[in-house]
């Protein structure tokens, strides 16, 4: 004699095609949503590289002091970063998706001002500061976008929001004002040019006939 139970085997699986259908359209959404956060950060660095580039270019600009060339490449980061609020996080809503903040901005010598820069730099760098300067801006730029980003199914990209912190640096060379051009050679070429420069290369009889010869005042020195 055949016996049934009360609950027999489920015949229609029609029902497990939808549950798929819904996780799999969920999971495409949230890697979607990734690969837009990923593209627009891209491209909002890129425009935070081209503020902080143009900072230190006119930080770079021979002025009357360097604090005037500061004051002047501060002023060009306002003014560059007010005219993309939504990429900077200046000027937009409580919650921007970036932040390119002032308050961040360092300009001079990286090397000394930048901790996470200096601390970088190889002895082989720091030995050649002389013949290659670390001058320039820098600040970071935050991507908040992704820290607050939630993939479904499987929650927030990531825990700690500083992993979306990255520094923008440009370095260029500053143009030292007149009055910087001739105190340099009239009164500090030898120890603060010359001296430096060739200490190990120069033995210490040539120093002595090299600082003679380099204390005059009649050359031409383009200032």
């Amino acid at each position: 004699m055949k016996k049934h139970t009360l609950l027999g085997p489920i015949q229609n699986n029609s029902g497990f095609i939808t549950a798929d259908f819904i996780f799999s359209f969920g999971l495409i959404l949230g890697i979607a949503l990734f690969i837009f956060g990923l593209t627009f950060s891209l491209a909002t660095i890129e425009v935070g590289q081209y503020i902080v580039w143009s900072t230190a270019r006119n930080y770079s600009a021979a002025n009357e002091t360097e604090e005037t060339g500061k004051q002047g490449a501060q002023k060009k980061f306002k003014n560059l970063s007010a005219q993309f609020p939504s990429l900077t996080g200046n000027g937009s809503s409580s919650n921007p998706w970036f932040e390119l903040l002032e308050s961040d901005l360092l300009i001079g010598d990286l090397s000394e001002l930048d901790s996470q820069f200096k601390s970088e730099l190889t002895s082989d760098d720091i030995r050649n500061k002389n013949r290659q300067p670390w001058v320039g801006a820098s600040t970071k730029i935050k991507l908040k976008l992704f820290a607050e980003l939630k993939i479904p199914y499987l929650g927030k990209v990531a825990e700690d929001e500083s992993a979306f912190e990255f520094p923008i640096r440009a370095f260029i060379l500053r143009h030292p004002s007149q009055s910087e051009c001739r105190d340099f050679f009239y009164k500090y070429r030898y120890q603060k040019g010359i001296k430096k420069l060739e200490k190990d290369t120069i033995a210490s009889d040539q120093l002595e006939s090299t600082e003679t010869m380099t204390n005059g005042f009649g050359e031409d020195n383009g200032c």
